[in-house]
């Protein structure tokens, strides 16, 4: 890394794509401007004309990685703005997004798509929201009446850990039946309110609209609302299971 290089790759970032960076590229730029740092130190004369060139081109480095780094997140947030309002699937240039990059491109789009459900779909969809809120109402009442511990179908007591109905094996689409899904969410209206999906991948905790904590792992088959496991179907983390 040099600092030819590193202005190439801020100039390029100018533009609205996303570009490929390498994996070692903000390894390579530290190791960088660390080199530069004991130079100066090196030299240990803060007045010579070498040592206050050597800081110039210090303080260009870290203004240019800074510039990259912002440029690239905010292509990254627009891209998770899009994306959830989209039904297309993400853009191919998904791929030219470093790991972390990655981890905040789907926080984005999660926290997008939680806020969705809570501020926006209840002005868009009411009759949605309000048939979930009698189903959860009626069955808490139902306890109550019966003297019985709140129902836990989709899981989430203790630790916020929903109830797992089955973990599959990779590549092996799980049958079941609607016999296994919990009685309280009503086997009748299961298609309609809640849906049964296989997790492709770990999820970070989220909220989703029956008002429960999910922490969801890789291969774990769940019950969750429609619209939430449309949402993790549209990331790609989830794939709904049709036959029950």
């Amino acid at each position: 890394m040099d600092r030819t290089e590193l202005k190439d790759v801020m100039r390029s970032e100018s533009s609205s794509s996303l570009k490929s960076l390498g994996s070692d590229f903000y390894a390579n730029v530290a190791k960088y401007i660390r080199e530069l740092e004991d130079e100066i130190r090196f030299i240990n004369n803060p007045r010579s004309v070498e040592s206050r060139m050597l800081e110039d081109e210090l303080q260009s480095a870290i203004t240019d990685v800074e510039v990259i780094f912002l440029r690239r997140i905010k292509k990254i947030t627009t891209r998770a703005t899009s994306n959830a309002f989209s039904k297309k699937s993400p853009n191919q240039d998904m791929d030219k997004l470093l790991p972390a990059e990655r981890q905040i491109y789907d926080s984005v789009l999660s926290a997008i798509n939680s806020a969705r459900g809570e501020l926006l779909e209840p002005i868009l969809n009411p009759e949605m929201i309000t048939s979930a809120q009698k189903s959860v109402s009626s069955l808490e009442s139902t306890s109550e009446n019966a003297g019985l511990q709140e129902p836990d179908p989709i899981g989430m007591r203790g630790m916020d850990k929903p109830k797992v109905l089955e973990r599959t094996v990779p590549g092996r689409t799980p049958e079941i039946s609607k016999e296994n899904i919990p009685d309280v969410i009503g086997k009748s209206n299961i298609n309609e309110e809640f849906v049964v999906v296989r997790i492709l991948k770990d999820l970070p905790t989220f909220k989703a609209l029956d008002n429960r904590n999910y922490a969801l792992s890789a291969e774990d088959v769940v019950v969750l609302p429609t619209l939430n496991a449309q949402g993790l179907v549209k990331r790609n983390v989830a794939h709904i299971i049709t036959k029950l």
